[in-house]
C-alpha cells in the first residue's frame, strides 16, 4: 500500500533454507539482490553455500550469529506438519519449541534486528467453528500443534520481556510446485496428472485452507519489512470460502481423464469455516492473490514436467 511505512531488509538469516517455504524465499531474496545467509540440518549438495546447523543443537544455533549482527532473521526451519516425524513427537518439540526459543535467545544475544517465526494454523485446532481471527483461543490437536504454540509463546516473551522485535505467522496449508512432503492434495494431483482414479479424505463441502508458495513467500517478507507493528501474530492464509469441492472441480476440468471421488457421504462436523488475514492486511499490508484454481494449475504443469 502505498504511504505505508517499511524497513529494509539489510543482511538476512534465512533458517530451512532448502525446506519448501526457505528454499522458495531465498530463490526470491536472491532475485532482489538479498544478501542472505542460508542455513538448514545436514551438509547438503556441495557448493550450495548453505550453512549447517541442527535446530537440536544449541551450539549449531549459536554459531550462526557468531559474525555480524543480521539485520533480519526469517526463521522457516522447522518440522514442516504433523504429517512429518509423526512417530517422535521429543524431536517435534526440539525443533520447533525449544530451537526456536533457542535461536530467539541467540539472536537477542547478537543484537538482531527484526525476526519473523514460521508457526501454522493448526495451532486453532478443529473444534472450534466459523471464521477464526487472532484473537481465538488456541486448541492445538497434537504435539505438532503444540509445538508451534510453544515457540509464539517464546515471541510473545522475548517481544514483551526483553523488547526483542519479532513476529509470528500462523500459515495456512502451503502448497505449490516443488513440495516434496507427501500430502493428501500432492497425492491427489499426482494421481490425476498421471490419468488415475483418487478418493479424496473428506466431503466436497469441507473446507480448505490451501496457501499457494508464492503468497506464502510474500507473506513473509511483508512481516520482515512492516515499519512498526502493533501485533505480533498474524494469520496469513489464502482466498476464503474455497473447499475440497472446489479443488476437485478445478482438478477434474484440468484432468477429465481422472475420476475423483470423496471418502465421506456428510461434511465434517469439526475445523473452522476459515481464517481471516484482516490484521495481516491492515498492519503488514498482506493479501494473498493465487487463486486455488491458478494454483492448482500452476503446481500440476509441474508435476507433469520432467525434471531438467
Amino acid at each position: 500500500m502505498s504511504g505505508r511505512a517499511t524497513r529494509s531488509l539489510g543482511r538476512v538469516l534465512l533458517t530451512g533454507a532448502r525446506g519448501f517455504l526457505g528454499g522458495a524465499t531465498r530463490a526470491r531474496l536472491r532475485q532482489e539482490g538479498i544478501d542472505v545467509v542460508g542455513a538448514d540440518i545436514g551438509d547438503g549438495m556441495p557448493g550450495d553455500g548453505i550453512t549447517a546447523c541442527d535446530l537440536r543443537c544449541n551450539d549449531d544455533i549459536v554459531a550462526l550469529f557468531a559474525s555480524a549482527p543480521f539485520d533480519t532473521v526469517l526463521h522457516c526451519g522447522a518440522v514442516s506438519g504433523p504429517m512429518v516425524l509423526a512417530d517422535r513427537p521429543g524431536d517435534i518439540w526440539r525443533i520447533n519449541a525449544q530451537g526456536t526459543a533457542e535461536l530467539l535467545e541467540a539472536a537477542r544475544r547478537s543484537g538482531a534486528g527484526r525476526i519473523v517465526v514460521c508457526s501454522s494454523v493448526e495451532v486453532y485446532g478443529a473444534r472450534r467453528r466459523g471464521v477464526l481471527d487472532e484473537s481465538a483461543p488456541p486448541d492445538p490437536p497434537g504435539v505438532y500443534g503444540a509445538s508451534k504454540l510453544a515457540a509464539e509463546a517464546a515471541v510473545i516473551g522475548y517481544a514483551n520481556g526483553e523488547g526483542l522485535d519479532v513476529l509470528a505467522l500462523r500459515l495456512g496449508w502451503v502448497y505449490g510446485p516443488g513440495r516434496a512432503t507427501p500430502t493428501m492434495l500432492e497425492a491427489l494431483l499426482r494421481a490425476a496428472t498421471e490419468g488415475r482414479d483418487f478418493e479424496v479424505e473428506g466431503h466436497p463441502a469441507d473446507v480448505a485452507h490451501y496457501l499457494y508458495i508464492e503468497d506464502a513467500v510474500s507473506g513473509l517478507l511483508a512481516a520482515a519489512t512492516a515499519g512498526a507493528v502493533t501485533s505480533r501474530i498474524f494469520n496469513i492464509v489464502g482466498p476464503a470460502g474455497e473447499t475440497l469441492g472446489d479443488v476437485a472441480d478445478v482438478v477434474g476440468r484440468l484432468c477429465p481423464q481422472s475420476r475423483i471421488d470423496f471418502e465421506r457421504a456428510e461434511p465434517s462436523a469439526e475445523g473452522p469455516d476459515g481464517y481471516t488475514s484482516h490484521r495481516a492486511a491492515d498492519e503488514l499490508g498482506f493479501r494473498a492473490h493465487v487463486r486455488l484454481g491458478d494454483g492448482l494449475e500452476r503446481t500440476m504443469r509441474s508435476l507433469a514436467t520432467p525434471p531438467a
